[in-house]
C-alpha cells in the first residue's frame, strides 16, 4: 500500500469515527431530553476517574482531621458570650422575644412525629427558584422568570408553594410536572412544568420556547423549588434548636438538632451538582466540581438540546461555573449556609440525651464532619483556587472564604483558617479600592452576600481566634479592624455614602430598596463606634436589638431617634477611587443628596457618567432606576438612555472596551453652596464632555442645583431629565411646561406585566417642538410634591416622552416621564445651563425668577454667569472667568464663584479657585486662586510641594472643605485637605498614591450679617 492509500485509509477511517461519535451525540441527546436514562452503550457502575479521586479526598479529610488543633467547645460563642446573652434574656424583653421566635420554630420542630425530618431533607436533589415563574398569571399579574419571591412558602404547610400575585396554588393537577430529567448513575429523576409554547412545539426541544432567565432557557419544578424551601428552612432550624437548648438545657432540642445535621450530612454527599441554566451532572457530585468542563457527555443532564451544541462524545461541560452552581442552591452551592450549621454543631458538640447519655458516637460525629462540612467546603476549593489556595477575589469568592473561617474554628482546621484569612487579605488588596469601594456598585460592594458581608463575617468568626504555637506564617491574635486599613474604610464608606433615609444611592446595579442591616450597625457600633454611633437611631430608630445585641452586647444598643438638631451629620465626601461625589446639606429625613457619579469602569456598573442622583425635600426629584436582580428590565436600566445626563448622537456611553476616563476638576464645599464638576472620555467623536454641579443651601434643608453641561463633538446633543415625581403610581401626577408648547400628553401606557423588547426598553409617546425660547421650565406634579427644570441655553428642540420606570418587581409596568433639551448640527460644541428646582418638603417652591447673565467675550470662551431671584435672596453664579470681569455689578475671576445678597445688610459669598469675587466693595479681589507644584516626596497622608504655598492662603474654616486634584496612578482624581503648611499639604481619610503633581483650589467663605 503506497503512503497515499495509507493516508486515505486513515482519513476514511477517522471521518467515519466523527461520524459514528456525531451521531452518538446527536442520539443521546434526543434521548436524555425525551427523559430517557441509561444508553444502551453506557457503561454502568461508578468510573475509574470518579473513584481515585474520591479516595484521594477522603484521605485529604483524614490528614486535614488527624492534624487539627484541640478545640474547646463552645468556641464559635464562648461561654463568656453565652452568659452575657443569658443575662440579657433574663432583663430585656426584646432579648426574651428572640429567644421566643426561635423556640417557636424548635418547638414546631420537636412535636413533629416521626418521618418528618427525612421527609423535610429527602434524598432527592433539592431544585434552583432562579427562573421561577408562575403559569398561572405570567405576562398579567406577574412577570417572567421573576425568581423564588414570586412564590410563597411556609413550613407550617410545606408541601405547597403560593404565588404572591394570583394566589395560586403549586402543585396542581392543571399545571403537572409531565418532563423528566433522569439520572441514572445516581438514581435520581427530576421532574419539571413545561409551559403551553413548550407542549405546542413538542417537536422542537431546543429551549427556543421555553422561559428565560438572563437569557438562557429554563424550567420551572415546583417539586424542586418545595424540595430547596424544605431543606434551607431545615438548616436554619437546626441553629433555632441549639440555640434553645443551650439557654434552657432542654435535651429534647439537641436530640433534633443532632439528627438533623445527621440527616444533611447523609443527603448532602449525595446531592447532585447542577447549575443554574438547569444543567445536571450525573456522577459524584465532589468530582463534578473540581471537573466540571471536562465531563463525560452521558454525565451531563439537561431538557435542551442547546445547552449540548459545544460538547462532545467524549467532553461535555456545565454551562456555568462553581458561580452558579452547587448541590443545595447553584450559586457557590449557598456555602453561607455552613454558617449557622457549624453554629448548631459547636453549641451540641458535647450534648446529652435525658438520660445523660451522649447524642454523638465517634462513627456519627466523623460522618457530620466529614460528609457534611468538609464535602460542603470541599466542593469550593476549586472555586478559590484550589486545595489551600485563596486566589479568587470576586464578589462570591467571600462566600467560601467566611464559612471556612467558622467551619475552620469550630473544626480546628488550622490550615483552613488560614485560608480563610488570606482571601480576606487578598479581598481587601485586589477586590476594594483605596477608598473603601469595590470595583463595582455600591449593592456589590456593601451587600450581605457579597465583599461587605462576607467580609465582616469572616472578621467576626476569626475575631480573638489565636495562632497555635509554632504555626507557620501566621502568629498572635486576629483583630481585623484594627489590622486591616481598607477593612476600616470600607467599614466606614458603608455609612458616608447612604441617603438622608438610611438607603444607599441607587447607582449603577444598586436596588432601590437597598440598605445596611441593623445587624451591621451594631456590629459596627461594638467594633468602631467612632464611625457608627447614632447610626443606629437614625437609620432604624426605636427597631428591635438583632440577635448580635443579644450574643454580643453587654448593653442594649441605644435606637432612640436623635433629638432635633443632633441627627446624625452624614459628610460631603468625593471617593476618589468610586469618582463619586456626595453633596448634602440638613438632617433627618427631609435632608438633600446630590450625586454627580463620575465613577470608571467596573463589573455591575453603568454606561452612566456624569449621571445625576439627587433627593431634597423628602422625595428624589431626579431618579436612577438602580437595578432588579437578574432580570430584563436591566437592560434599560444599564443604559446611557435611562440616566440624567447629556446623549450624544443617540449612542450609548463606552464603558470598558475601550474604558471610558473620567476626570475630576474640582470639588469644595462650604454651607451655603458646594460644588463638584468632572469629565468624562465617553464618546469617541466629543472632546469635551464635562458637568459642573452646585448644589446651593438654603434655611433647614432646602436646595436646588445650578448645573452647567459642556458637550464638544458629535450631532446631537440631548440633555436628558427624567424624575420620581410624576411617575405613573403618584397621584394626580403631570408634566407640565412654562413659556413652550408642547402637543397634549397622551395617557401614560398600561404595560402591565409585559417583558416584551418595546415595553421594557426605550422612550415612547415622543412629543415635540422646534419653537424653543432661550428660557423656560418644565414641572414634573404630583399630590403634595413637585420637580421643575429651569433651561437656560439655546435650544433648537424640545421633546418629551415616557418610559420604563419599574424599580422593583412588585412595580408592574411602571412609568416616569422624561424631557430632551436637543441641539442639532455638525460638530456641535453645547453648553447646557440648567436649575434643579425640587420642592421642599411642605410643597413650597424658592425660585421665582433665573436668567442667564450675558457674557462679555473678553471673560473666555467657558464663561457662564446666572442671576436667580429666590425667597432665599438675589444670587449671582459665576462659572469659568478666565479674565477679570464685572458682569451685573459683580467683579470675577477664576472657576466658581456664587454671591448671595440677602438683603442690603447681608451676604454671602463662596469662591473655588477664584481669583476675585467682589460686588459692591465686598468680597475679595487679586487673591491666590490655586497652589500648583510637584511633590519633593509624600506618605500616605502628607505632600511636601516643590513650590511655596500662595499668600495669602484662606483657612479652612468650619463647614468648608477643599479637595487636592492628583494623578493616583489611573485617573486624575482628589483628596480632602485636612490642613496646609508653607509647604506641605496633608489630606484626610483616604491614603494617598506616589504624587507626581498636584493642584489645590483655593476655597474662600464669607457670610456677612450686617446690623444697623
Amino acid at each position: 500500500m503506497t503512503r497515499t492509500m495509507h493516508l486515505t485509509v486513515v482519513s476514511v477511517v477517522m471521518t467515519c469515527m466523527l461520524h459514528a461519535a456525531d451521531d452518538r451525540k446527536e442520539e443521546f441527546v434526543r434521548a436524555v431530553v425525551g427523559g430517557a436514562g441509561y444508553m444502551p452503550w453506557q457503561e454502568r457502575g461508578t468510573s475509574p476517574e470518579e473513584m481515585p479521586f474520591r479516595r484521594e479526598m477522603e484521605k485529604r479529610k483524614d490528614r486535614m482531621l488527624a492534624e487539627r488543633a484541640s478545640v474547646r467547645h463552645p468556641v464559635l460563642l464562648t461561654e463568656a458570650e453565652l452568659s452575657q446573652a443569658k443575662r440579657n434574656i433574663e432583663s430585656a424583653a426584646w432579648a426574651k422575644d428572640w429567644l421566643a421566635r426561635h423556640r417557636r420554630i424548635a418547638d414546631h420542630i420537636v412535636a413533629q412525629p416521626d418521618g418528618y425530618i427525612d421527609a423535610m431533607i429527602p434524598e432527592l436533589t433539592p431544585w434552583l427558584c432562579y427562573g421561577m415563574t408562575c403559569p398561572n398569571c405570567v405576562g398579567k399579574k406577574s412577570q417572567e422568570a421573576m425568581g423564588r419571591r414570586v412564590m410563597g412558602w411556609r413550613h407550617t404547610n410545606p408541601d405547597v408553594l403560593r404565588c404572591r400575585a394570583c394566589g395560586q396554588e403549586y402543585p396542581d393537577a392543571g399545571f403537572p410536572e409531565t418532563a423528566k430529567l433522569t439520572c441514572p448513575r445516581s438514581g435520581q429523576e427530576l421532574t419539571f412544568y413545561l409551559n403551553e409554547a413548550e407542549r405546542a412545539h413538542p417537536e422542537d426541544r431546543s429551549g427556543k420556547h421555553a422561559w428565560h432567565w438572563v437569557g438562557r432557557p429554563t424550567h420551572v419544578s415546583f417539586a424542586g423549588m418545595i424540595r430547596y424551601q424544605k431543606v434551607t428552612f431545615m438548616t436554619s432550624a437546626v441553629r433555632s434548636l441549639a440555640l434553645v437548648h443551650r439557654f434552657t438545657d432542654d435535651p429534647r432540642y439537641a436530640e433534633k438538632a443532632v439528627a438533623i445535621l445527621k440527616r444533611l450530612a447523609h443527603c448532602y454527599r449525595n446531592w447532585l451538582y447542577h447549575d443554574y441554566w438547569d444543567t445536571v451532572a450525573d456522577c459524584d457530585p465532589l468530582y463534578a466540581a473540581w471537573h466540571d468542563r471536562a465531563l463525560p457527555l452521558v454525565w451531563k443532564r439537561h431538557l435542551c438540546t442547546d445547552a449540548y451544541k459545544k460538547d462532545t462524545v467524549d467532553r461535555a461541560a456545565m454551562l456555568q461555573s462553581f458561580w452558579g452552581a452547587g448541590r443545595v442552591h447553584p450559586s457557590c452551592d449557598v456555602t453561607g449556609k455552613l454558617v449557622g450549621l457549624s453554629l448548631a454543631y459547636d453549641l451540641v458538640h458535647d450534648a446529652c440525651d435525658g438520660s445523660g447519655r451522649p447524642l454523638w458516637t465517634p462513627e456519627t460525629r466523623a460522618k457530620v464532619e466529614r460528609d457534611l462540612f468538609m464535602e460542603w467546603l470541599m466542593g469550593g476549593e476549586p472555586f478559590l483556587g484550589g486545595a489551600g489556595k485563596a486566589t479568587n477575589v470576586n464578589n462570591k469568592s467571600g462566600r467560601v472564604y467566611k464559612p471556612m473561617a467558622y467551619v475552620a474554628k469550630c473544626l480546628g482546621i488550622t490550615q483552613w483558617a488560614d485560608t480563610a484569612l488570606s482571601g480576606f487579605e487578598a479581598l481587601a488588596t485586589q477586590s476594594l479600592t483605596y477608598d473603601g469601594f469595590s470595583h463595582e456598585s455600591a449593592a456589590y460592594t456593601f451587600s450581605g452576600a457579597s465583599y461587605f458581608g462576607n467580609m465582616l463575617g469572616l472578621a467576626e468568626a476569626l475575631h480573638g481566634f489565636r495562632w497555635p504555637e509554632g504555626y507557620t506564617g501566621r502568629t498572635g491574635v486576629v483583630d481585623l479592624y484594627r489590622d486591616c486599613a481598607r477593612f476600616r474604610l470600607l467599614m466606614r464608606a458603608q455609612i458616608d455614602c447612604l441617603r438622608p433615609d438610611g438607603l444607599f444611592p441607587p447607582l449603577s446595579d444598586t436596588p432601590i430598596g437597598f440598605r445596611p442591616s441593623a445587624t451591621y450597625l451594631e456590629i459596627g457600633m461594638k467594633r468602631l463606634p467612632e464611625y457608627y454611633a447614632g447610626a443606629l437611631g437614625s437609620f432604624y430608630p426605636r427597631s428591635t436589638p438583632s440577635e448580635y445585641a443579644v450574643l454580643h452586647l453587654d448593653t442594649e444598643p441605644s435606637r432612640e431617634p436623635p433629638p432635633a438638631g443632633q441627627e446624625l451629620a452624614l459628610p460631603e465626601i468625593y471617593f476618589p477611587a468610586w469618582m463619586t461625589g456626595v453633596m448634602r446639606h440638613g438632617t433627618g429625613s427631609d435632608a438633600a443628596m446630590l450625586t454627580l457619579h463620575a465613577s470608571p469602569p467596573g463589573g455591575h456598573r453603568h454606561s452612566d457618567s456624569l449621571s445625576l442622583f439627587y433627593m431634597s425635600g423628602g422625595g428624589v426629584a431626579l431618579g436612577d432606576h438602580g437595578y432588579i436582580g437578574d432580570t430584563p428590565m436591566n437592560s434599560w436600566f444599564k443604559h446611557t438612555f435611562s440616566h440624567n445626563l447629556v446623549v450624544v448622537d443617540g449612542q450609548k456611553q463606552r464603558h470598558r472596551k475601550p474604558p471610558r476616563i473620567p476626570r475630576l476638576h474640582l470639588m469644595a464645599t462650604s454651607p451655603r453652596v458646594s460644588v463638584i464638576e468632572a469629565s468624562s472620555e465617553v464618546y469617541e467623536q466629543c472632546s469635551e464632555y464635562r458637568r459642573l454641579i452646585a448644589l446651593i443651601k438654603g434655611p433647614g434643608a432646602g436646595t436646588f442645583v445650578v448645573d452647567v453641561f459642556r458637550v464638544s463633538g458629535g450631532n446631537r446633543h440631548a440633555f436628558r431629565v427624567f424624575s420620581e415625581r410624576a411617575a405613573s403610581d403618584a397621584k394626580d401626577g403631570a408634566l407640565v411646561f412654562e413659556k413652550v408648547v408642547l402637543p397634549p400628553e397622551p395617557p401614560l401606557p398600561e404595560i402591565g406585566a409585559s417583558l416584551r423588547r418595546e415595553d421594557i426598553f426605550g422612550l415612547r409617546d415622543v412629543r415635540s417642538t422646534e419653537d424653543v425660547p432661550a428660557t423656560w421650565q418644565a414641572t414634573w406634579k404630583q399630590a403634595g410634591a413637585a420637580y421643575r427644570l429651569w433651561m437656560l441655553a439655546d435650544i433648537d428642540e424640545v421633546a418629551a416622552s415616557n418610559g420604563p420606570g419599574q424599580e422593583t418587581r412588585r412595580q408592574v409596568g411602571r412609568r416616569v416621564r422624561y424631557v430632551d433639551a436637543i441641539r442639532k448640527g455638525e460638530n456641535l460644541a453645547s453648553t447646557f445651563v440648567a436649575i434643579h428646582e425640587p420642592s421642599r418638603a411642605d410643597g413650597e417652591m424658592i425660585i421665582q425668577a433665573a436668567e442667564r447673565l450675558v457674557v462679555p467675550e473678553q471673560a473666555g470662551p467657558r464663561a457662564v454667569a446666572l442671576r436667580v431671584a429666590s425667597k432665599w435672596g438675589a444670587i449671582w453664579i459665576l462659572v469659568a472667568f478666565d479674565n477679570e470681569i464685572e458682569i451685573d455689578g459683580i467683579r470675577f475671576q477664576g472657576e466658581f464663584g456664587v454671591f448671595c445678597e440677602r438683603s442690603e445688610s447681608s451676604y454671602w459669598l463662596m469662591g473655588a479657585a477664584a481669583r476675585t469675587l467682589e460686588r459692591a466693595g465686598s468680597g475679595y479681589a487679586d487673591l491666590p486662586a490655586i497652589w500648583r507644584g510637584k511633590a519633593t516626596e509624600n506618605t500616605s497622608s502628607i505632600i511636601r510641594a516643590d513650590t511655596p504655598r500662595p499668600t495669602p492662603w484662606p483657612e479652612q474654616l468650619a463647614g468648608c472643605s477643599s479637595t487636592i486634584r492628583l494623578h493616583d496612578g489611573t485617573h486624575h482624581t482628589g483628596f480632602p485637605v485636612d490642613a496646609t503648611t508653607s509647604d506641605t499639604i496633608t489630606v484626610t481619610r483616604f491614603p494617598l498614591p506616589e504624587v507626581s503633581e498636584f493642584e489645590l483650589p483655593a476655597v474662600r467663605y464669607i457670610s456677612v450679617e450686617k446690623t444697623r
